[in-house]
């Protein structure tokens, strides 16, 4: 009321200042009614031009690292020169404009050539194929567009001392299906074309260093197998959204712990919307989802002792091209401290390429398989470890002797008759006991033993071993081999059978982890360990507070229940085959300086037979475990094709053995954690 009041009274300066409110208010009023009816139409058009894209974008992996934290895959930063398509826009316009100008002064000059070549003005019809129309005009746009971007990367590769060319084919598909995201024109650059990049590109429209993450194998070749590969996978995992316009490139778990651990390593990806205009251009983004990064995945092996083990495989008799494989575990809890597959392969190819002529040498060789799980083989002498505990079981005396003849088809050694089959024997004929035979690995003396106590007890301590069964490893690299059952037995069977199963030829098929863990369950005193490959999980922000989730080491999968009496008579036996000259593992000891470390062990030679019984190759095996004393470690070595389990196997188990008392000492090991210079 006061300043109704004041109003009345007729005050000027009020009435002035409430004058102006009133027409402040309308000059409002107006501007929202000019917004909302009038300009309704323009605000309208403008947003239809406009639309969001949604783009994936991938979240970085989490590591594999070693028992001691050595990464051996982890990302790293990737540096490309991309060109900014939206910023170019301009000069796209400009040079398709000239090319249109140029087109119709050819054009017109054409058509004036036409006219005076007939003596008269062209129709209306006529004039038409003198005119662009508009597939000409969008074919000069493309050409247009192509040569502004060609030339600018040409000036990058100018400043960079690279030749470079854009593809045309490459960079149209771009531009019609993926316009609001970068065009990536050089990837992967050196720290030299970093810098030289950032002195120089100052002047060229369009350009910048995009950074990327990638994965990478330090170690190359280096339990690639165990480590495994990826392969290109942009879909959405579970959990995730489905649809988006566009998806960053993204990998995914193919083969080794990379597959089996894929839904840990890779984290949750994220997303962002990209605002465009109505040609596709991108005008502005916003991160609306962000990624979450995998977890990281820490394995019972020890790098050092990998390497190690690696390196001396590629003393077998083909070097690097060595096809075989090695396994070393923990005997007291089945921790696997090495797992080697040669020859090897080099996991970055997956991601960056591979280079000429290296997949053909993969797939001559096999080289992708692993070896250590993937590939059944024939176990030969050294299951007759399996054969004599069975028939120390079954009473045998290990101090009772038999006499092996002599092959009079072959001087020297000795044979045992089957019927009409003659079967050869290695060792020299003579007078053995149970310490003699397995040290001489004479078949004589198993077949006979063998045959005598039947095939079901040496089946059914096969079984205790679990032989023929997976271990269910999350790597899709395993095979369970094959091992008879007691139908089979109560079947066809005969004593060819039990004179073949006593020296480990058919029926019977294992992997060298198998072995593995059937050497560990000799030397811990009959416990069957599960092997374990991944000691944890673990997340990547330590400080996040979530629980890393364990894998507990030594689960018990089964037990022999064999007496100790039959276990110390067996362990004499495979010590007197690598510490007496005369044993067949003797070499084990000839390139290592492993004094004062006894080793029992056994070798093993295996026959490859043809459809028609004709040897084509064989298996070689070392399978061992030590010390003697109080076992902790079980060294299997397996080499196809070697000369003999005792020359080609048991000098590579011991190299591995003295990596492992050097582990042991805290030695570093002679060219142990030596990464790959380049990684491509």
């Amino acid at each position: 009321m006061l300043i109704v009041d004041q109003l009345r009274k007729d005050d000027p300066q009020l009435r002035f200042l409430a004058v102006v409110v009133l027409g402040g208010l309308c000059v409002l009023l107006s501007g929202l009614w000019w917004v909302q009816v009038i300009a309704r139409h323009d605000y309208q058009a403008n947003l239809e031009t406009q639309s969001f894209r949604t783009v994936r974008i991938p979240a970085v992996r989490g590591r594999i690292m070693d028992r001691n934290g050595i990464a051996l895959a982890e990302n790293r930063p990737t540096y490309n020169v991309s060109l900014y398509l939206e910023e170019l826009r301009k000069p796209f316009d400009a040079a398709s404009d000239a090319l249109v100008v140029e087109g119709r002064a050819t054009l017109r000059g054409q058509a004036e050539q036409r006219e005076k070549a007939l003596g008269r003005s062209l129709s209306k019809e006529e004039r038409k194929q003198f005119s662009l129309g508009v597939r000409e005009k969008n074919d000069m746009r493309r050409l247009a567009r192509y040569l502004v971007a060609s030339n600018v990367v040409y000036q990058v590769g100018r400043q960079l001392q690279i030749p470079l060319a854009l593809d045309r084919t490459d960079f149209e598909r771009h531009y019609d299906t993926r316009l609001a995201l970068p065009y990536p024109v050089l990837r992967n650059l050196e720290p030299v074309q970093i810098a030289r990049f950032q002195e120089q590109s100052t002047s060229l429209p369009g350009v910048d260093i995009e950074i990327q993450s990638t994965r990478v194998y330090p170690f190359a070749g280096t339990s690639a197998h165990l480590v495994g590969a990826l392969r290109r996978d942009d879909s959405s995992t579970e959990g995730e959204e489905a649809f988006f316009s566009y998806r960053l490139p993204d990998y995914r778990g193919d083969l080794g712990i990379e597959y089996g651990f894929d839904r840990y390593l890779r984290g949750t990806a994220g997303a962002k919307s990209v605002l465009v205009n109505n040609i596709g251009y991108r005008q502005m983004e916003q991160v609306w989802s962000s990624v979450e990064p995998g977890s990281n995945i820490v394995l019972t092996v020890d790098m050092r002792l990998q390497q190690a083990a690696e390196k001396a495989m590629q003393s077998g008799p083909h070097g690097a091209l060595t096809r075989g494989a090695a396994v070393v575990m923990n005997v007291q809890n089945g921790d696997v401290l090495a797992l080697i597959s040669s020859p090897s392969l080099n996991p970055n190819h997956f991601i960056h390429g591979f280079p000429r002529g290296e997949w053909q040498r993969i797939i001559e060789t096999q080289a992708q398989k692993n070896r250590a799980t993937q590939e059944n083989y024939a176990p030969g002498s050294i299951f007759k470890t399996v054969v004599g505990l069975a028939a120390l079981e079954a009473g045998l005396n290990p101090r009772a002797t038999m006499v092996v003849p002599e092959n009079p088809n072959q001087r020297g050694r000795g044979y045992f008759v089957l019927g009409r089959r003659v079967i050869r024997d290695t060792a020299p004929p003579g007078v053995y006991d149970f310490k003699k035979a397995l040290k001489l690995s004479s078949n004589t003396y198993f077949i006979s033993h063998g045959i005598q106590l039947g095939p079901e007890p040496i089946i059914a301590l096969g079984h205790k071993f679990f032989l023929g069964e997976r271990f269910g490893l999350p790597t899709r690299q395993e095979t369970g081999g094959y091992f008879p059952d007691a139908g089979r037995v109560r079947g066809h069977w005969t004593d060819g059978n039990t004179a073949n199963l006593s020296i480990g030829q058919d029926p019977v098929l294992v992997t060298p982890l198998q072995v593995a863990v059937m050497m560990s369950a000799l030397g811990n005193g009959g416990t069957v360990y599960w092997p374990r490959l991944v000691s944890r999980i673990e997340p990547v922000d330590t400080l996040s507070g979530s629980v890393p989730v364990e894998f507990p080491a030594g689960v018990v999968r089964g037990r022999l229940g064999v007496r100790q009496g039959s276990l110390t008579a067996l362990y004499e036996a495979m010590l007197a085959d690598t510490e007496d000259p005369d044993g067949t593992g003797s070499h084990v000891r000839d390139h290592a300086n492993i004094q004062g470390l006894r080793i029992c062990g056994k070798t093993g030679t295996a026959q490859i037979m043809d459809e028609r019984n004709v040897k084509t190759g064989q298996t070689t095996w070392f399978a061992s475990f030590a010390p003697f004393e109080k076992p902790k470690y079980a060294v299997v070595v397996m080499v196809e094709n070697g000369a003999s389990g005792g020359g080609t196997c048991a000098p590579i188990a011991g190299k591995i053995y003295q990596a492992l008392l050097e582990v042991e000492k805290g030695v570093e090991l002679s060219g142990a954690l030596a990464k790959a210079e380049v990684v491509r």
